[in-house]
């Protein structure tokens, strides 16, 4: 489930979807947002997942206009959610300087610099991430990573694995809910969207097959991909969960060994995994 907390990214992603969303650049804040959120009716006895980084990067915007505070409070009274913050910023300060609930997490996307420099334009830097990600943790509250999408090209191997012998090295895994890998998927209108761009990209020099109306790399390409990231994260196996982001479902043995019956059962296991890491933080 997602909160459209704001409407358009601030970043110049060249393989975004959220740029064939909306038309024209104006970013949107709802005014009443946070009586919204006052008004929506949840049922106590579920868990809920539910992130803010669909329709814009959650936290690029920083508080304007009480963005933050309105979904701490949230939190706060739904303990029964897990509400992400999924981001490519390096903007925590709000987050350091307030005692938001623990079932309040950040999740950062990472991707070598090389694919940071060239093809994710305006956003925090590699270090810049792991070190707010870094600090966030510190604070005692949990993080999350998204390799998402990992982007086959020369030394793709090598970049990737650096970084997660970085973030092994650097985070205790009982302060990390989750670590998911995907690729890039186009629809037909996002692909026309880029090629419209004026800044330079290779992203669709890609090699790529049509599933199911969306372009992506083949099956066998990802799933050498996604391999490599999971064994790459080999400490963290037993402690972190791991899935695949919008991928299909045959890939999920080749790369983990195992797989979910059904979405259900993935969100079912997904979901309290994460709230029984929030609810063990002091």
């Amino acid at each position: 489930m997602t909160l459209d907390a704001v409407e358009k990214c601030g970043f110049d992603c060249s393989y975004c979807s959220i740029q064939s969303f909306y038309h024209g650049n104006a970013v949107t804040f709802d005014s009443s947002f946070a009586q919204k959120l006052n008004g929506l009716v949840l049922d106590p006895a579920r868990n809920y997942h539910i992130g803010t980084g669909q329709s814009s990067d959650s936290l690029m915007w920083g508080n304007h206009q009480g963005v933050l505070d309105a979904l701490a409070r949230f939190a706060g009274r739904q303990p029964n959610v897990l509400l992400e913050l999924k981001t490519k910023s390096r903007n925590i300060a709000w987050l350091l300087a307030n005692d938001y609930p623990p079932n309040m997490i950040c999740t950062w996307s990472l991707n070598p610099q090389t694919i940071i420099d060239h093809e994710e334009h305006l956003s925090a830097s590699l270090a810049q991430r792991l070190d707010a990600a870094q600090r966030i943790a510190d604070k005692g509250r949990l993080v999350g990573f998204h390799f998402h999408p990992i982007v086959h090209y020369d030394q793709w191997r090598e970049a990737y694995l650096a970084i997660c012998s970085e973030i092994e090295r650097r985070f205790d895994p009982a302060s990390v809910a989750m670590v998911s890998l995907g690729t890039l998927t186009f629809t037909r209108e996002v692909m026309k969207t880029i090629r419209r761009q004026p800044l330079t990209s290779k992203i669709l020099q890609m090699p790529m097959e049509e599933i199911a109306g969306k372009f992506s790399y083949p099956l066998e390409t990802k799933t050498e991909l996604f391999s490599a990231v999971y064994q790459g994260l080999s400490g963290w196996h037993d402690q972190v969960f791991f899935y695949l982001c919008m991928e299909a479902h045959s890939l999920w043995k080749p790369v983990f060994g195992y797989e979910y019956e059904s979405n259900a059962a993935l969100e079912e296991a997904m979901k309290s995994t994460y709230m029984a890491k929030a609810r063990a933080l002091p």
